[in-house]
Order: C-alpha cells, then sequence, then structure tokens
C-alpha cells in the first residue's frame, strides 16, 4: 500500500508542527478562559504552565525526528565509505554525448589514466579496436532508455599500461534539460579473466575427450583386434604371426604417441 504521509521529509515535519501547534494555542486559551474566568492571577500562571508544558512536548518531539533523520543521514554515510573505499568501485559523469565529465579517484589507481587525461573523451577511446562495434551498439540503445529507469552495460577497458579490464557500469540520467548520466563502475577484470581461463579449460577438455574417443581407441581397437586372431595362432602361418605382431607394434607406437599428445595437452 502506498503511503501518501510520512514524517520523513521537511513539509511533513513542518505541517505536523504547525498544526499541532495552533491546535494546542486553541484549545489551551479556550480551556484556560473556562477555568480561569475571573481569576488573572490564576490564568497568567496558567499560561505560563502550558507554554512551558508545550515547548517541552515539542521539544521532545523534534529531538525524536531529528535523531531518526540523523541516523539514516549516518547509516546512508557508513555505506557510501563503504562503497568508495572498496578499490574495484568508482563513478563516472558523462555528458549527453557520452564523454567523460568527471572521474573518482578510484578510477583513476584501477585504469593508471589522470582524470584529465579521461575528461572529455569518450568511452570508446579507451575500448580495443576489435570490440568498438559492439560497444557502440550497446552505448547508442541507452539514449533510448527511459530517464527513470537506467541502464547496465559490460564493457571492456584497455588501461594505460596496455591490460585490457573489464567493467560493470550501473548508470541513470541525472538531469532531463542537460542530459548528464551518473554512473557507477565496478571492476569484474578478475572475474572475467577467471571466466576466460575456465572457458579455455572446458575447451581443452572438450579436445581432450574428442582425442581420447577417436585417436586412442583406434589403435587400441586394432590391437584387441590383433590378439583375438593370434588367440587361434594355430591357423596362421608363421608369415601371417610376424605381420600381426608387427601390426601390433606399430599399433601400440601409435596409441603412445596420442597418449602423449594429450598428456602434453593436459600439462600445457
Amino acid at each position: 500500500m502506498k503511503k501518501f504521509f510520512t514524517l520523513n521529509n521537511p513539509s511533513s515535519i513542518t505541517l505536523v508542527y504547525l498544526t499541532l501547534g495552533l491546535g494546542w494555542i486553541f484549545l489551551s486559551d479556550r480551556l484556560t478562559d473556562v477555568l480561569f474566568t475571573n481569576d488573572i492571577q490564576q490564568h497568567s500562571r496558567f499560561q505560563l504552565y502550558k507554554g512551558t508544558f508545550y515547548v517541552l512536548v515539542t521539544s521532545l518531539i523534534l529531538f525524536m525526528l531529528i535523531r531518526r533523520l540523523y541516523e539514516a543521514v549516518n547509516q546512508r554515510n557508513q555505506e557510501m565509505e563503504l562503497l568508495f573505499s572498496n578499490p574495484d568501485l568508482g563513478l563516472i559523469r558523462l555528458d549527453e554525448a557520452g564523454r567523460f565529465v568527471e572521474v573518482s579517484p578510484n578510477i583513476e589507481k584501477i585504469t593508471g589514466y589522470l582524470s584529465q587525461e579521461m575528461t572529455g573523451k569518450h568511452p570508446l577511446h579507451f575500448v580495443p579496436d576489435h570490440l568498438k562495434n559492439t560497444v557502440a551498439q550497446h552505448l547508442s540503445q541507452i539514449q533510448s532508455i527511459q530517464p527513470s529507469r537506467g541502464f547496465m552495460l559490460q564493457t571492456p577497458f584497455k588501461a594505460k599500461n596496455g591490460t585490457i579490464l573489464y567493467f560493470n557500469l550501473y548508470g541513470i540520467q541525472l538531469s532531463l534539460e542537460e542530459k548528464t548520466y551518473l554512473t557507477a563502475v565496478q571492476n569484474i577484470s578478475k572475474q572475467e579473466v577467471a571466466l576466460q581461463n575456465l572457458e579455455a579449460k572446458n575447451r581443452q577438455l572438450t579436445e581432450l575427450a574428442s582425442d581420447q574417443s577417436h585417436l586412442v581407441r583406434a589403435p587400441l581397437a586394432r590391437i584387441l583386434a590383433i590378439t583375438e586372431v593370434l588367440k587361434e595362432e594355430y591357423r596362421l602361418t608363421e608369415e601371417e604371426r610376424d605381420h600381426l605382431i608387427e601390426k601390433i607394434k606399430l599399433s601400440a607406437e601409435e596409441l603412445d604417441l596420442q597418449i602423449r599428445k594429450i598428456s602434453e595437452k593436459m600439462n600445457a
């Protein structure tokens, strides 16, 4: 259920204070007139009491509201400090054309570029050439996204030392007039490299499985077949037996070669 009224903003607090203040003044004055119509001294003393009571009560209410807002702001500040103390996180601001306007210190540390080296340049300037077309298509789609929705993009980034980094970008449009973008940057290079290594290992295992099922099984099958034939050696001439033994030797050498190749791939 949507909340139409909360005490989390200045207008709500002011409205509550104004309503309570006016209500208290009106009702307490009416009560004073009824109780102390003819006694001016008692009337004056009661006015002092009710004024003091009002100040104490409203001070307590203001203290509770201010403390709650302070705790919320303090918690938010702690979350922001934790965010910016993470060396893999940073902030950038882009203009309408997508050029860098501001770069946080963490981005300088991650990429090796100074802020002035990045300001005024487009992100594509730092993307490897073979990936620029793909990244450009993703960046162009950001222009059509509704401002309230925000966007998420993964992009490579060529650091100053030539290393290819990988960033997750989480951004939102700040102003409809100027159309600037505030973007949080998460460095996922370690995760991306680990994923690429895992994919490479997976391809290697696939190749090894293929080698095992084809290259190894062929000479092994020949050896097994010849062995079965040699079991009935009484039907073979000496020349045929020598020929089959030579075939076993050749198949064994081929099997040994294929096993060596597989071993080298596994150790690579």
